[in-house]
């Protein structure tokens, strides 16, 4: 009975355990049946088909292929490719690379198809996948997401802080050998075409055509060019070089420079003309900057950012945005900028108006805006350098500071001098660290003259952010601080610089278009509405201005007060800083009549004259709208003399008078009118002051950062 009872009970464990091993089975099938329809639903099947029109492309991701020809004669494949042998690690990590690009591709998808802000962070994400920055024999898979970009999706990427350019596909037929003759006939044809675009109404590539192609052609079809070639006519008067074709690309450059032309640049099919001449010229970096102003000019209308993207130019220009050289960086940043839809739907950086900061998408919010004017003869680029270190006004740094000869550097000589300056120099740091962390440290430019007004800082500690970072800028010198200062010492603002054609002399040639603008009261309404159009007076903004730049400052303020400050420019500006502004007008503009027959002064010129009317008045109204608005006022005034022309007459363009407001702080410093604006590092004074006036009109609050994992799984449950 009991052996029955036993068995019973076996037979009833063997029933059970098959129907759990049977049920369990089915479930563990099904359960890899979902996990199937998950992963497979993670690259939607639309993002995978690539419109019919362009090319389907094969990629293997196998670094054994590289070397094999694609019409390699034989049979099997496999024969020439060596033997690999697959590991547990091998195969974890060939299945984490698949992962990757699973995710990669459902980031796109998102970022196409999502809302705004699922977009900004899932670009975000695309751009900072560690697997994909890695890939350094392979890069199909940014092939692969290159060519399922579209147009809104690829300005947006190529935005992102330190966007790699392998997301990008190159320009079509870039392949292409082009010879010489055939670019400039080109560009030739190009140019004509422009004129018959803008009906004969640009006066400037009427007399390039006439002066440079003038003998160039014979029945519209030979040029003189094919005839030399051929033994049957001499030379022609043009030589056909790449001389010709610089002169053709500057030309090109100045017609874009006028928003009623610039579009007909890309309605005549010059963007891939363009394309050309950046291949060709390369490594001329002049030639670059032109072209990246001639985009630039053109990014104004948003609406040809199909073409521009169908043409290559987002590749080029997220190359040339990366370059040290800011004079290429700063338009091809700008151009970006303008095609960004998304972001800079209602604010455009029209032509002289440069975006210094942020030059791509951040997350922070802008709190405040700082705006630069330079002078007269001036720019963004000269005017705003850091000043070269000068041996009559060396400052005394602690850390180098040394009484009597080095013993080291004695007793070994002249070998290994640069170690030998690195470890004195660590020596003597060293103790100063020691011995001078409570000292204060008399800032550079330190004032002689000042008002009752002022309140500093003269000083700053040893151990301050601004002391650690001084070393660096003398080592690295910046081209531009506002751009590279600023943004470091204070996050939440928007840098933007202005620039203006001034001239000394009327004998200057200028265009005819151009040349209309040139009174005070003209620039005022030319570059408010630039400035509106960048989307000045929307937050609170601070004016930096140096010289004449000053002057228009006043003007523009002066005009929106009067027209009842519509734009809230008036209300919003919180502090103007002057660099040697002549309130009362300038030396420079004194001339006796018979010197004013011969050089012909510019209008710039004669309305700097000292005591002018129009200055006196300018002033006058200016006082009265600070009397309505709360407006904080720096002035600096230079008291040297520069030394101007080959012979170094010293001569002192804004005397302390013409440059003291009477209202607000004003300092007297002991510099030129060329270095009074150009700071020697981040501890001088003219670079303190007005560090501290921007600290004190931006209220931090410090957003939480994520890390990469923790965005990601912020994203909606959708990407999964």
């Amino acid at each position: 009975m009991g052996l029955q009872t036993y068995k019973k009970y076996i037979y009833y464990l063997k029933s059970t355990g098959i129907c759990i091993v049977v049920m369990g089975s089915c479930w563990l099938m099904y359960q890899l049946r979902q996990m199937s329809q998950i992963l497979g639903s993670t690259v939607p099947t639309n993002v995978l088909n690539l419109e019919q029109t362009r090319a389907q492309y094969i990629y293997i991701d196998d670094p054994r292929f590289k070397d094999v020809l694609m019409f390699r004669k034989t049979k099997n494949l496999q024969s020439s490719v060596p033997n690999q042998t697959f590991s547990i690690s091998h195969i974890i990590l060939k299945w984490w690379k698949s992962l990757s690009r699973n995710v990669a591709y459902k980031l796109l998808h998102l970022a196409q198809h999502g809302d705004q802000t699922e977009q900004l962070k899932a670009l975000y994400m695309l751009n900072s996948l560690q697997y994909l920055r890695e890939l350094k024999i392979i890069d199909w898979h940014y092939q692969h997401i290159a060519q399922m970009l579209d147009a809104k999706t690829a300005i947006c990427l190529a935005r992102m802080p330190n966007a790699d350019k392998r997301f990008f596909l190159k320009p079509p037929y870039y392949h292409i050998q082009h010879k010489l003759y055939d670019t400039i006939e080109q560009v030739h044809k190009l140019l004509l075409h422009l004129n018959t675009l803008s009906q004969n109404t640009h006066p400037c590539l009427i007399h390039f055509l006439n002066k440079k192609f003038r003998d160039s052609q014979r029945d519209g079809l030979i040029f003189e060019h094919d005839l030399t070639s051929l033994g049957m006519a001499a030379s022609p008067a043009v030589i056909w070089d790449q001389e010709l074709l610089q002169s053709c690309v500057q030309a090109l450059c100045h017609h874009s420079c006028h928003e009623q032309y610039s579009r007909d640049i890309v309605d005549a099919g010059g963007l891939s003309v363009l394309m050309i001449l950046k291949k060709i010229f390369n490594n001329n970096i002049n030639i670059c900057v032109l072209l990246a102003k001639t985009i630039s000019n053109i990014s104004l209308h948003s609406e040809y950012l199909e073409q521009i993207f169908q043409a290559g130019w987002i590749g080029t220009l997220v190359e040339w945005s990366h370059n040290p050289d800011i004079r290429l960086s700063v338009p091809a940043s700008r151009a970006l900028a303008n095609l960004d839809v998304n972001e800079s739907e209602h604010v455009k950086y029209p032509r002289r108006i440069y975006l210094l900061h942020p030059l791509h998408k951040s997350k922070t919010n802008t709190k405040l805006d700082v705006v630069f004017l330079h002078g007269l003869l001036g720019g963004i680029f000269i005017t705003w350098r850091q000043r070269d270190d000068s041996p009559a006004y060396a400052v005394v740094d602690p850390y180098m500071a040394n009484n009597g000869t080095d013993e080291v550097s004695t007793m070994i000589g002249e070998q290994s001098q640069d170690f030998l300056r690195d470890l004195a120099y660590d020596l003597r740091k060293r103790e100063w660290d020691k011995l001078g962390q409570d000292f204060e440290i008399i800032l550079d430019d330190f004032p002689q003259n000042i008002n009752e007004n002022t309140c500093g800082p003269y000083f700053c500690s040893e151990n301050s952010v601004s002391m650690k970072k001084c070393e660096r800028d003398r080592r690295y010198r910046t081209q531009c601080w506002p751009k590279d200062w600023l943004p470091e010492d204070v996050p939440y603002i928007r840098v933007i610089g202005v620039n203006y054609d001034s001239n000394l002399s009327m004998w200057t040639p200028l265009c005819p278009i151009d040349g209309m603008k040139t009174t005070l009261s003209e620039r005022s309404g030319e570059y408010l509405e630039k400035l509106l159009t960048a989307g000045i007076g929307i937050r609170p903004t601070i004016w930096v201005c140096h010289s004449m730049g000053g002057l228009l400052v006043k003007k523009m303020l002066v005009d929106e007060w009067k027209n009842g400050d519509k734009k809230n420019i008036c209300k919003n500006t919180r502090g103007i800083i002057f660099y040697s502004t002549p309130h009362r007008g300038s030396r420079v503009a004194v001339l006796k009549h018979t010197t004013q027959m011969l050089l012909w002064p510019s209008v710039e010129v004669q309305e700097l004259r000292e005591e002018s009317p129009h200055l006196l008045k300018l002033h006058e109204e200016f006082l009265d709208m600070l009397k309505q608005f709360r407006i904080e006022i720096i002035s600096f005034s230079e008291t040297k003399s520069t030394l101007v022309t080959a012979l170094k007459v010293p001569f002192q363009f804004v005397s302390p008078k013409s440059a003291d407001p009477g209202i607000g702080e004003f300092y007297e410093i002991a510099q030129d009118h060329l270095s009074i604006c150009k700071p020697a590092s981040r501890h001088s004074f003219l670079y303190q002051k007005l560090l501290s006036i921007l600290k004190r009109h931006v209220t931090p609050h410090e957003n939480e950062k994520l890390s990469p994992i923790m965005e990601f799984l912020c994203l909606p449950s959708k990407l999964f």
